[in-house]
């Protein structure tokens, strides 16, 4: 990879991307054998995603559309991805944290009722749509602000996968090192500006990792289309 500009906080941590924006503009660098390829579209998870794969879109010349993926929560602790459920139902689980956990086949599949409401009514928000039918035979290049246990990239592989893409790339600024060899084994190319050892939250390598809102997705989403949002 290129050495790009180190960005040091006050708290001493190494910054490697000033924004979502940013951090695309430098991955377009290594997916330049992708620029305006035929049957070829970035589909970026939301929210983050979604800055990333407008701009790589207008770097590489491609088509962009957003995919909404919504990570089921262990009961005890949100922010653990015990899975991901995809727009179709399609559910990923992470078994091993399931068993350790004692998380209840029951849990999850409420959980995942509840969640795939949820994020249909984003995507009919955000897309109009929750539906896909612009992936078939394609070249799908998925990528994320970054990638920490993968439980939502591996449900957006695998519900890209059910949508019959003719080739998958997992294209991301950072990744935890364990993920990345995972991701290598579902996706058919995985590349990653930065694979740290002492990966501890993707936020670390942002200057400014500010939340990203449906209406700033939506805005931008619409803009390719001349709607209007208010």
């Amino acid at each position: 990879m290129n050495l790009y500009y180190l960005y040091y906080l006050e708290s001493g941590v190494v910054a490697l991307f000033t924004s979502r924006t940013d951090a695309a503009q430098k991955l377009a660098d290594i997916l330049s054998e992708y620029k305006s390829r035929d049957e070829t579209i970035v589909l970026g998870i939301l929210r983050g995603g979604a800055v990333l794969a407008h701009t790589l879109s207008r770097c590489l010349g491609l088509p962009w559309d957003v995919l909404g993926i919504k990570k089921i929560g262990a009961p005890f602790d949100p922010e653990l991805a015990v899975g991901a459920v995809a727009p179709d139902g399609s559910i990923y689980v992470d078994r091993w944290i399931k068993e350790h956990y004692g998380v209840s086949d029951d849990y999850i599949e409420g959980t995942k009722a509840r969640k795939l409401v949820e994020l249909r009514d984003q995507l009919n928000y955000i897309r109009s749509s929750s539906s896909y039918e612009n992936l078939n035979s394609m070249i799908v290049i998925v990528t994320d602000d970054g990638v920490a246990t993968g439980a939502t990239m591996k449900a957006a592989i695998s519900f890209v996968k059910n949508n019959n893409a003719q080739k998958i790339v997992v294209a991301v600024p950072v990744i935890s090192p364990e993920t990345f060899e995972e991701l290598r084994g579902l996706a058919d190319e995985v590349k990653a500006l930065l694979i740290p050892e002492d990966f501890m939250a993707v936020g670390q390598f942002y200057l400014n990792f500010q939340q990203v809102t449906d209406d700033e997705v939506a805005k931008l989403y619409r803009s390719i289309k001349g709607e209007n949002i208010s």
